[in-house]
């Protein structure tokens, strides 16, 4: 289904503050864009479920760079299609001032070709919205420790 430098075997940890030890004692920052206020609320939900703080929410690609460069997140999670420049286009530009960030791309789009685009983007991870919670778990778990994710 997907690739994952993760071990297979790993079980989905329910409250991932226990990994904050390994982190540092800062809890996990994340920016969330997306152009559905529905989806960002639920993801904000989701991600505080597990312990996991988001500094700031945006509704197109222009607000992502710019709340981007202004907040310095630990990580990005990005929707592909949004008005303006987009989820790929604004992951373009936050490589530019911010290369180290890891970006997850969190998409309706589940093709190869825009798995490839997400990729050549330098996204570390990439989640269709019609998979389960706990795989977007997964994937900011894996992400913060500086491993990929993609399942598609």
């Amino acid at each position: 289904m997907g690739e994952s430098t993760k071990s297979p075997l790993a079980a989905p940890t329910p409250n991932l503050g226990v990994d904050s030890v390994y982190m540092s004692s800062r809890a996990l920052r994340v920016l969330i864009a997306d152009d559905y206020e529905a989806v960002r609320v639920g993801l904000c939900a989701i991600l505080r479920s597990a312990d996991i703080s988001v500094c700031a929410q945006a509704k197109n690609g222009e607000e992502a760079v710019e709340k981007s460069i202004q907040l310095r997140p630990d990580l990005i999670i990005l929707d592909i299609s949004m008005p303006g420049i987009g989820g790929l286009e604004a992951a373009r530009q936050i490589r530019i001032f911010l290369p180290d960030v890891p970006i997850l791309f969190f998409t309706t789009h589940n093709t190869p070709e825009f798995f490839a685009m997400a990729k050549s983007v330098g996204a570390q991870g990439f989640v269709t919205k019609d998979q389960v919670a706990v795989r977007l778990l997964e994937a900011v778990d894996a992400l913060r420790h500086k491993e990929t994710y993609f399942s598609f």
